[in-house]
């Protein structure tokens, strides 16, 4: 059930609604956070490593949640402040199958104004995380 309290603007826009506040008012399947709890506990390696980055506001200060549960989608992970959905891509990601599913899941995403973005296995070191990151604060500007 959506809150009725007000809901703050985003920092530099007056009247933009929070994302946040649109993640959170959602209903969630009890199998899908469940499905979402189990990808927190057994991360894969690269997935592992980004999280050792990004938490704890380690970069740009910015909040990320993992494994963030959107319209029926789990994400790998989310920042709020941002609205931004960033995946990591394993060599599964090259099938068409799953480049279908990631397209669908990536234009539900955007139907919430969530911009989604990719990162490789293979780029999953500090250097390309913060200069995705800084890239998108520059896109998002």
């Amino acid at each position: 059930m959506a809150s009725l309290t007000p809901q703050p603007p985003l920092q530099g826009g007056e009247g933009e609604e929070s994302a946040r506040y649109s993640i959170r008012d959602q209903k969630i399947n009890p199998k899908k956070l469940e499905l979402a709890r189990h990808f927190r506990k057994n991360p894969t390696e690269s997935e592992d490593a980004v999280w050792q980055m990004l938490r704890n506001r380690q970069i740009k200060n910015l909040k990320w949640r993992r494994q963030q549960v959107i319209n029926g989608f789990i994400a790998d992970f989310y920042c709020a402040e941002l609205n931004v959905v960033l995946e990591i891509d394993g060599s599964i990601h090259d099938s068409i199958e799953v480049k279908e599913y990631d397209e669908m899941r990536t234009s539900v995403f955007a139907s919430r104004g969530i911009k989604t973005f990719r990162l490789k296995n293979e780029d999953c070191d500090k250097q390309h995380l913060t200069e995705l990151i800084e890239n998108i604060i520059t896109s998002l500007r």
